[in-house]
């Protein structure tokens, strides 16, 4: 069983943040790794959940995600620069329904973004965790602050301030990882209630309040600011 789900960046070479804008993110309480955080928050993000956070977003949003193609052999990107629309059939009810269908109907099809790594109950349990994870950073969003406009200019740099990098890292270990890890620890096959009180434990560290508000506060720089 192959695949990663979540981030715990190792080895990404990153390139040097510039004085001032590594002042900016200690004095604003990011954290040291503010560029992994992010990039967890947002690697499978959509157009779709960020016009949650704000109506108003927008295709050319410069949010970089893993390609949603991107085991495609036409795709030559591994990351792309903004957050795609995402096409949701409505063929139930509610969004949940309407999420597994469309996980389930990705499965096995040209340019499937986890080709054949990742089974098929982790690709359920990744999307519906990574919903639970923007609503929890949709709270703090709501109630932050609009950030510094130095400090979004900063933030919003993702090639020079190593979210851009982070990304890309995870992209690399959807086709690569020879196990499924998380928090760079082998996780078990998911298949009853012990083996996911071990995937639950794991995924619940994701809630990290300082994860959370480097998340928040990057979302709030890319849809508050557009300049």
């Amino acid at each position: 069983m192959k695949a990663v789900i979540g981030v715990v960046l190792l080895g990404v070479v990153l390139p040097a943040l510039s004085k001032d804008c590594a002042q900016l993110y200690e004095e604003n309480g990011l954290s040291p790794n503010f560029n992994e955080t992010i990039a967890h928050a947002i690697h499978s993000l959509t157009l779709n959940e960020l016009r949650k956070f704000n109506p108003l977003a927008e295709e050319l949003n410069g949010v970089p995600v893993v390609n949603p193609r991107l085991n495609d052999p036409t795709e030559t990107e591994r990351v792309i620069p903004h957050a795609p629309e995402e096409e949701i059939n409505k063929n139930f009810m509610s969004e949940a329904m309407n999420t597994i269908d469309l996980v389930m109907s990705q499965v096995g099809q040209s340019g499937d973004q986890f080709g054949t790594n990742w089974p098929i109950v982790a690709r359920i349990v990744h999307k519906f965790h990574m919903k639970d994870t923007w609503a929890k950073i949709k709270e703090e969003f709501d109630l932050m602050k609009q950030p510094a406009k130095d400090l979004c200019v900063c933030l919003k740099d993702t090639e020079k301030n190593g979210i851009f990098q982070a990304v890309d890292w995870v992209a690399r270990q959807y086709r690569t990882a020879p196990l499924l890890t998380l928090l760079n620890k082998p996780l078990p096959k998911l298949k009853d209630a012990k083996s996911w009180e071990v995937w639950r434990a794991r995924l619940v560290q994701y809630y990290d309040s300082q994860a959370i508000t480097d998340a928040a506060t990057y979302l709030s720089c890319v849809l508050n600011h557009t300049s």
